[in-house]
Protein backbone atom coordinates (compact mmCIF):
# COMPACT_ATOMS: atom_id res chain seq x y z
CA UNK A 1 0.00 0.00 0.00
CA UNK A 2 1.47 3.36 -1.08
CA UNK A 3 1.69 6.35 1.15
CA UNK A 4 0.62 9.75 -0.15
CA UNK A 5 3.58 12.08 -0.29
CA UNK A 6 1.46 15.16 0.45
CA UNK A 7 0.45 13.89 3.95
CA UNK A 8 2.39 15.39 6.87
CA UNK A 9 4.88 13.18 8.59
CA UNK A 10 3.70 11.34 11.63
CA UNK A 11 5.39 12.61 14.82
CA UNK A 12 6.65 10.30 17.47
CA UNK A 13 5.43 12.64 20.29
CA UNK A 14 2.30 11.55 22.21
CA UNK A 15 -1.00 13.38 21.80
CA UNK A 16 -1.43 16.43 24.14
CA UNK A 17 -3.94 15.91 27.00
CA UNK A 18 -6.10 18.62 28.70
CA UNK A 19 -5.32 19.33 32.33
CA UNK A 20 -8.49 19.06 34.55
CA UNK A 21 -8.47 20.59 38.01
CA UNK A 22 -10.17 18.32 40.57
CA UNK A 23 -11.68 20.09 43.58
CA UNK A 24 -10.61 18.63 46.91
CA UNK A 25 -13.18 16.70 48.80
CA UNK A 26 -14.75 18.39 51.85
CA UNK A 27 -12.93 17.48 55.03
CA UNK A 28 -9.75 16.39 53.25
CA UNK A 29 -6.32 17.69 54.22
CA UNK A 30 -5.89 19.37 50.89
CA UNK A 31 -8.90 21.63 51.42
CA UNK A 32 -7.88 25.26 51.90
CA UNK A 33 -9.88 26.86 54.76
CA UNK A 34 -10.25 30.66 54.98
CA UNK A 35 -8.51 32.19 57.95
CA UNK A 36 -10.60 34.46 60.22
CA UNK A 37 -9.70 38.10 60.13
CA UNK A 38 -8.61 40.10 63.15
CA UNK A 39 -11.87 42.09 63.21
CA UNK A 40 -13.97 38.90 63.35
CA UNK A 41 -11.85 37.57 66.21
CA UNK A 42 -12.22 40.81 68.16
CA UNK A 43 -15.98 40.81 67.57
CA UNK A 44 -16.31 37.23 68.82
CA UNK A 45 -14.26 38.05 71.92
CA UNK A 46 -16.43 41.09 72.65
CA UNK A 47 -19.64 39.08 72.27
CA UNK A 48 -18.37 36.40 74.64
CA UNK A 49 -17.36 39.05 77.16
CA UNK A 50 -20.82 40.65 76.93
CA UNK A 51 -22.48 37.29 77.56
CA UNK A 52 -20.27 36.65 80.59
CA UNK A 53 -20.98 40.15 81.96
CA UNK A 54 -24.72 39.69 81.46
CA UNK A 55 -24.61 36.40 83.36
CA UNK A 56 -22.64 38.02 86.19
CA UNK A 57 -25.14 40.91 86.35
CA UNK A 58 -28.07 38.48 86.53
CA UNK A 59 -26.37 36.53 89.31
CA UNK A 60 -25.63 39.71 91.24
CA UNK A 61 -29.24 40.85 90.77
CA UNK A 62 -30.53 37.57 92.22
CA UNK A 63 -28.16 37.87 95.18
CA UNK A 64 -29.25 41.47 95.83
CA UNK A 65 -32.92 40.43 95.65
CA UNK A 66 -32.41 37.55 98.10
CA UNK A 67 -30.43 39.82 100.43
CA UNK A 68 -33.18 42.45 100.31
CA UNK A 69 -35.89 39.89 101.14
CA UNK A 70 -33.76 38.50 103.98
CA UNK A 71 -33.28 42.00 105.40
CA UNK A 72 -36.99 42.83 105.08
CA UNK A 73 -37.95 39.64 106.89
CA UNK A 74 -35.60 40.00 109.85
CA UNK A 75 -35.76 43.81 110.13
CA UNK A 76 -39.54 44.12 109.83
CA UNK A 77 -39.90 45.98 113.13
CA UNK A 78 -37.64 48.72 111.78
CA UNK A 79 -38.82 48.80 108.15
CA UNK A 80 -42.60 48.62 108.66
CA UNK A 81 -43.01 51.93 110.57
CA UNK A 82 -40.93 53.73 107.93
CA UNK A 83 -42.98 52.28 105.05
CA UNK A 84 -46.29 53.01 106.77
CA UNK A 85 -45.26 56.59 107.46
CA UNK A 86 -44.04 57.06 103.88
CA UNK A 87 -47.33 55.80 102.41
CA UNK A 88 -49.41 57.91 104.80
CA UNK A 89 -47.35 60.94 103.79
CA UNK A 90 -47.92 60.14 100.11
CA UNK A 91 -51.65 59.82 100.78
CA UNK A 92 -51.77 63.21 102.51
CA UNK A 93 -49.37 65.01 100.15
CA UNK A 94 -52.09 66.46 97.82
CA UNK A 95 -53.91 67.99 100.79
CA UNK A 96 -50.57 69.22 102.14
CA UNK A 97 -49.83 71.03 98.88
CA UNK A 98 -53.19 72.77 98.94
CA UNK A 99 -52.76 73.89 102.55
CA UNK A 100 -49.22 75.21 102.04
CA UNK A 101 -50.05 77.02 98.79
CA UNK A 102 -51.50 79.91 100.78
CA UNK A 103 -50.32 81.68 103.92
CA UNK A 104 -50.34 78.62 106.21
CA UNK A 105 -46.85 77.53 107.38
CA UNK A 106 -45.73 74.04 106.53
CA UNK A 107 -45.32 72.79 110.10
CA UNK A 108 -48.82 73.95 111.08
CA UNK A 109 -50.35 72.28 108.00
CA UNK A 110 -48.58 68.98 108.80
CA UNK A 111 -49.71 69.16 112.43
CA UNK A 112 -53.32 69.83 111.41
CA UNK A 113 -53.33 66.91 108.98
CA UNK A 114 -51.92 64.53 111.59
CA UNK A 115 -54.37 65.76 114.24
CA UNK A 116 -57.42 65.46 111.98
CA UNK A 117 -56.36 61.98 110.81
CA UNK A 118 -55.79 60.75 114.36
CA UNK A 119 -59.09 62.24 115.56
CA UNK A 120 -60.94 60.53 112.71
CA UNK A 121 -59.38 57.15 113.46
CA UNK A 122 -60.06 57.50 117.19
CA UNK A 123 -63.68 58.49 116.51
CA UNK A 124 -64.24 55.48 114.24
CA UNK A 125 -62.64 53.18 116.79
CA UNK A 126 -64.76 54.61 119.60
CA UNK A 127 -67.96 54.16 117.58
CA UNK A 128 -67.11 50.55 116.74
CA UNK A 129 -65.75 49.55 120.15
CA UNK A 130 -69.12 48.75 121.76
CA UNK A 131 -70.53 46.46 118.99
CA UNK A 132 -67.11 44.85 118.49
CA UNK A 133 -66.78 44.02 122.19
CA UNK A 134 -70.35 42.70 122.20
CA UNK A 135 -69.64 40.36 119.30
CA UNK A 136 -66.36 39.30 120.92
CA UNK A 137 -68.27 38.28 124.06
CA UNK A 138 -70.89 36.47 121.96
CA UNK A 139 -68.35 34.67 119.80
CA UNK A 140 -68.18 31.39 121.80
CA UNK A 141 -71.97 31.08 121.87
CA UNK A 142 -72.24 31.93 118.18
CA UNK A 143 -69.66 29.31 117.27
CA UNK A 144 -71.45 26.76 119.43
CA UNK A 145 -74.75 27.45 117.66
CA UNK A 146 -73.26 27.52 114.18
CA UNK A 147 -71.24 24.30 114.50
CA UNK A 148 -74.24 21.91 114.05
CA UNK A 149 -75.38 23.80 110.95
CA UNK A 150 -71.91 23.66 109.47
CA UNK A 151 -71.75 19.93 110.22
CA UNK A 152 -75.07 19.43 108.43
CA UNK A 153 -73.71 21.31 105.42
CA UNK A 154 -70.54 19.24 105.50
CA UNK A 155 -72.41 15.94 105.92
CA UNK A 156 -71.75 14.71 102.34
CA UNK A 157 -68.02 15.19 102.84
CA UNK A 158 -68.09 13.42 106.21
CA UNK A 159 -69.98 10.50 104.71
CA UNK A 160 -67.40 10.24 101.96
CA UNK A 161 -64.70 10.30 104.62
CA UNK A 162 -66.44 7.50 106.53
CA UNK A 163 -66.59 5.43 103.37
CA UNK A 164 -62.86 5.95 102.94
CA UNK A 165 -62.26 4.87 106.54
CA UNK A 166 -64.33 1.71 106.04
CA UNK A 167 -62.33 0.91 102.91
CA UNK A 168 -59.12 1.37 104.87
CA UNK A 169 -60.41 -1.02 107.55
CA UNK A 170 -61.29 -3.58 104.92
CA UNK A 171 -57.81 -3.38 103.42
CA UNK A 172 -56.22 -3.59 106.85
CA UNK A 173 -54.99 0.01 107.06
CA UNK A 174 -55.70 1.81 110.30
CA UNK A 175 -55.25 5.44 111.14
CA UNK A 176 -53.18 6.31 114.14
CA UNK A 177 -55.02 8.48 116.66
CA UNK A 178 -54.02 12.13 116.55
CA UNK A 179 -53.41 14.11 119.68
CA UNK A 180 -54.49 17.73 119.73
CA UNK A 181 -52.67 20.02 122.12
CA UNK A 182 -54.46 23.25 123.04
CA UNK A 183 -52.24 25.93 124.48
CA UNK A 184 -53.79 28.63 126.62
CA UNK A 185 -52.99 32.26 125.74
CA UNK A 186 -50.09 33.75 127.60
CA UNK A 187 -51.21 36.93 129.35
CA UNK A 188 -47.73 38.19 130.26
CA UNK A 189 -46.71 38.04 126.59
CA UNK A 190 -49.75 40.18 125.66
CA UNK A 191 -48.81 42.72 128.31
CA UNK A 192 -45.22 42.78 127.13
CA UNK A 193 -46.20 43.39 123.47
CA UNK A 194 -48.52 46.31 124.27
CA UNK A 195 -45.70 48.87 124.87
CA UNK A 196 -44.03 47.76 121.63
CA UNK A 197 -47.24 48.31 119.69
CA UNK A 198 -47.71 51.75 121.23
CA UNK A 199 -44.08 52.62 120.43
CA UNK A 200 -44.58 51.52 116.82
CA UNK A 201 -47.75 53.64 116.50
CA UNK A 202 -45.95 56.66 117.95
CA UNK A 203 -43.04 56.11 115.56
CA UNK A 204 -45.43 55.98 112.58
CA UNK A 205 -47.14 59.23 113.67
CA UNK A 206 -43.84 61.08 114.17
CA UNK A 207 -42.34 59.80 110.92
CA UNK A 208 -45.47 60.80 108.99
CA UNK A 209 -45.27 64.29 110.43
CA UNK A 210 -41.60 64.69 109.50
CA UNK A 211 -42.14 63.21 106.02
CA UNK A 212 -44.85 65.80 105.43
CA UNK A 213 -42.66 68.55 106.83
CA UNK A 214 -39.36 67.74 105.11
CA UNK A 215 -40.51 65.76 102.06
CA UNK A 216 -39.73 68.48 99.52
CA UNK A 217 -36.34 69.18 101.09
CA UNK A 218 -35.50 65.47 101.02
CA UNK A 219 -36.38 65.31 97.33
CA UNK A 220 -34.17 68.30 96.50
CA UNK A 221 -31.26 66.77 98.42
CA UNK A 222 -31.77 63.51 96.54
CA UNK A 223 -31.59 65.36 93.22
CA UNK A 224 -28.31 66.99 94.26
CA UNK A 225 -26.78 63.53 94.57
CA UNK A 226 -27.45 62.74 90.91
CA UNK A 227 -24.54 63.56 88.62
CA UNK A 228 -26.08 64.17 85.17
CA UNK A 229 -29.13 66.08 84.01
CA UNK A 230 -30.65 62.88 82.53
CA UNK A 231 -30.42 61.11 85.90
CA UNK A 232 -32.02 64.08 87.65
CA UNK A 233 -34.86 64.16 85.13
CA UNK A 234 -35.54 60.42 85.51
CA UNK A 235 -35.44 60.72 89.33
CA UNK A 236 -37.93 63.60 89.33
CA UNK A 237 -40.19 61.70 86.95
CA UNK A 238 -40.13 58.60 89.18
CA UNK A 239 -40.81 60.55 92.39
CA UNK A 240 -43.63 62.60 90.86
CA UNK A 241 -45.20 59.51 89.28
CA UNK A 242 -45.06 57.58 92.55
CA UNK A 243 -46.61 60.49 94.41
CA UNK A 244 -49.44 60.94 91.92
CA UNK A 245 -50.13 57.23 91.35
CA UNK A 246 -49.99 56.22 95.01
CA UNK A 247 -52.13 59.19 96.07
CA UNK A 248 -54.67 58.45 93.36
CA UNK A 249 -54.65 54.74 94.20
CA UNK A 250 -55.11 55.33 97.94
CA UNK A 251 -57.82 57.94 97.49
CA UNK A 252 -59.68 55.81 94.95
CA UNK A 253 -59.49 52.60 96.96
CA UNK A 254 -60.45 54.40 100.18
CA UNK A 255 -63.40 56.08 98.47
CA UNK A 256 -64.67 52.87 96.88
CA UNK A 257 -64.13 50.98 100.14
CA UNK A 258 -66.15 53.55 102.07
CA UNK A 259 -68.90 53.35 99.44
CA UNK A 260 -68.83 49.54 99.68
CA UNK A 261 -69.02 49.76 103.48
CA UNK A 262 -72.03 52.07 103.33
CA UNK A 263 -73.79 49.83 100.81
CA UNK A 264 -73.03 46.75 102.92
CA UNK A 265 -74.39 48.50 106.03
CA UNK A 266 -77.61 49.39 104.23
CA UNK A 267 -77.97 45.87 102.83
CA UNK A 268 -77.48 44.24 106.24
CA UNK A 269 -79.90 46.71 107.81
CA UNK A 270 -82.49 45.75 105.20
CA UNK A 271 -81.88 42.05 105.97
CA UNK A 272 -82.26 42.77 109.72
CA UNK A 273 -78.73 41.64 110.65
CA UNK A 274 -77.47 42.65 114.08
CA UNK A 275 -74.96 45.56 114.27
CA UNK A 276 -74.85 46.33 110.53
CA UNK A 277 -72.58 49.33 111.12
CA UNK A 278 -69.84 47.06 112.49
CA UNK A 279 -69.94 44.74 109.49
CA UNK A 280 -70.03 47.67 107.07
CA UNK A 281 -66.91 49.14 108.68
CA UNK A 282 -65.18 45.75 108.52
CA UNK A 283 -66.16 45.42 104.86
CA UNK A 284 -64.60 48.82 104.13
CA UNK A 285 -61.37 47.99 105.97
CA UNK A 286 -60.97 44.48 104.54
CA UNK A 287 -61.57 45.79 101.02
CA UNK A 288 -58.17 47.52 101.20
CA UNK A 289 -56.60 44.07 100.71
CA UNK A 290 -57.57 42.69 97.29
CA UNK A 291 -58.98 39.16 96.99
CA UNK A 292 -58.01 38.09 100.54
CA UNK A 293 -60.07 40.68 102.46
CA UNK A 294 -63.36 40.11 100.58
CA UNK A 295 -63.04 36.33 101.03
CA UNK A 296 -62.60 36.77 104.80
CA UNK A 297 -65.54 39.18 104.93
CA UNK A 298 -67.82 36.80 103.01
CA UNK A 299 -66.92 33.95 105.38
CA UNK A 300 -67.67 36.14 108.42
CA UNK A 301 -71.04 37.19 107.02
CA UNK A 302 -71.87 33.55 106.28
CA UNK A 303 -71.19 32.66 109.92
CA UNK A 304 -73.28 35.63 111.09
CA UNK A 305 -76.15 34.56 108.84
CA UNK A 306 -76.00 30.97 110.05
CA UNK A 307 -76.05 32.15 113.67
CA UNK A 308 -79.05 34.46 113.20
CA UNK A 309 -81.36 32.92 110.56
CA UNK A 310 -82.87 29.42 110.77
CA UNK A 311 -83.10 28.56 107.07
CA UNK A 312 -80.05 28.07 104.85
CA UNK A 313 -81.30 30.40 102.11
CA UNK A 314 -81.84 33.32 104.50
CA UNK A 315 -78.50 32.62 106.18
CA UNK A 316 -76.59 32.90 102.90
CA UNK A 317 -78.26 36.17 101.84
CA UNK A 318 -75.84 38.51 103.72
CA UNK A 319 -72.73 36.86 102.24
CA UNK A 320 -74.27 36.64 98.75
CA UNK A 321 -75.40 40.27 98.82
CA UNK A 322 -71.97 41.42 99.95
CA UNK A 323 -70.26 39.44 97.19
CA UNK A 324 -72.55 41.04 94.62
CA UNK A 325 -71.72 44.52 95.88
CA UNK A 326 -68.03 43.68 95.90
CA UNK A 327 -68.15 42.48 92.29
CA UNK A 328 -69.75 45.76 91.23
CA UNK A 329 -67.10 47.74 93.10
CA UNK A 330 -64.07 45.71 91.96
CA UNK A 331 -65.06 45.16 88.33
CA UNK A 332 -66.72 48.48 87.46
CA UNK A 333 -66.20 51.31 89.96
CA UNK A 334 -62.52 50.86 90.88
CA UNK A 335 -61.18 50.21 87.31
CA UNK A 336 -63.05 53.26 85.99
CA UNK A 337 -61.70 55.47 88.78
CA UNK A 338 -58.08 54.24 88.77
CA UNK A 339 -57.62 54.01 85.02
CA UNK A 340 -55.30 51.98 82.85
CA UNK A 341 -52.01 53.37 84.18
CA UNK A 342 -52.30 51.61 87.56
CA UNK A 343 -53.95 48.42 86.32
CA UNK A 344 -52.06 45.39 87.62
CA UNK A 345 -52.16 41.72 86.74
CA UNK A 346 -54.30 39.68 89.17
CA UNK A 347 -51.67 36.92 89.18
CA UNK A 348 -48.95 39.42 90.11
CA UNK A 349 -51.16 40.83 92.90
CA UNK A 350 -51.85 37.38 94.37
CA UNK A 351 -48.18 36.36 94.30
CA UNK A 352 -47.19 39.71 95.81
CA UNK A 353 -49.80 39.31 98.56
CA UNK A 354 -48.52 35.82 99.35
CA UNK A 355 -44.92 36.99 99.63
CA UNK A 356 -45.49 40.05 101.82
CA UNK A 357 -48.32 38.46 103.81
CA UNK A 358 -45.95 35.63 104.73
CA UNK A 359 -43.18 38.07 105.62
CA UNK A 360 -45.09 40.85 107.40
CA UNK A 361 -48.55 39.47 108.20
CA UNK A 362 -51.56 41.80 108.08
CA UNK A 363 -49.46 44.92 107.52
CA UNK A 364 -47.75 43.18 104.63
CA UNK A 365 -51.14 42.50 103.03
CA UNK A 366 -52.08 46.17 103.38
CA UNK A 367 -48.79 47.45 101.96
CA UNK A 368 -48.36 44.87 99.19
CA UNK A 369 -50.38 46.56 96.43
CA UNK A 370 -48.97 50.09 97.00
CA UNK A 371 -45.46 48.64 96.89
CA UNK A 372 -46.33 46.82 93.66
CA UNK A 373 -47.55 50.11 92.17
CA UNK A 374 -44.20 51.70 93.09
CA UNK A 375 -42.28 48.80 91.52
CA UNK A 376 -44.26 49.16 88.30
CA UNK A 377 -43.65 52.93 88.15
CA UNK A 378 -39.91 52.47 88.68
CA UNK A 379 -39.65 49.69 86.10
CA UNK A 380 -41.55 51.70 83.50
CA UNK A 381 -39.19 54.72 83.91
CA UNK A 382 -35.80 52.99 84.20
CA UNK A 383 -34.08 51.92 81.00
CA UNK A 384 -33.71 48.17 80.71
CA UNK A 385 -36.57 47.35 83.11
CA UNK A 386 -39.49 48.17 80.82
CA UNK A 387 -40.28 44.51 80.16
CA UNK A 388 -40.92 43.95 83.88
CA UNK A 389 -43.46 46.78 83.86
CA UNK A 390 -45.19 45.15 80.87
CA UNK A 391 -45.19 41.83 82.76
CA UNK A 392 -46.96 43.44 85.73
CA UNK A 393 -49.70 45.01 83.62
CA UNK A 394 -53.16 43.53 83.37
Amino acid sequence: MSVNETDPPVSDQPFPTAEVEVAPEPGSDSEVRPRPTRGALNRAVRESQLEVNAGIHRLLGMLVLLGTLYTCYFASELILPILLAAFFALLLSPVMKRLTSGWLPRWIAAFLLIAVSMATLVGIGNALYAPASEWASRAPRVIHNVTPKIKSLMRPLTEANKMGDSLNEMTGEKKSPQRVVVQAPDRPSLLSTTPRVLASVLAVVLLTYFFLLYGETLMRRTLMMRSTWQQKRVTVDIIRSIQSDISRYFLTVCSTSIALGCATTFLLWMLDVDTPLLWGALAAMLNLTPYVGPMIMAAMLAIVGLSQFPSLGAAMLPAAGYLGLHLLESQIATPLAIGRSISLSPLAIILWLLIWGWMWGILGLLLAVPMLVCVKVICSRVEGLERWAILLEK
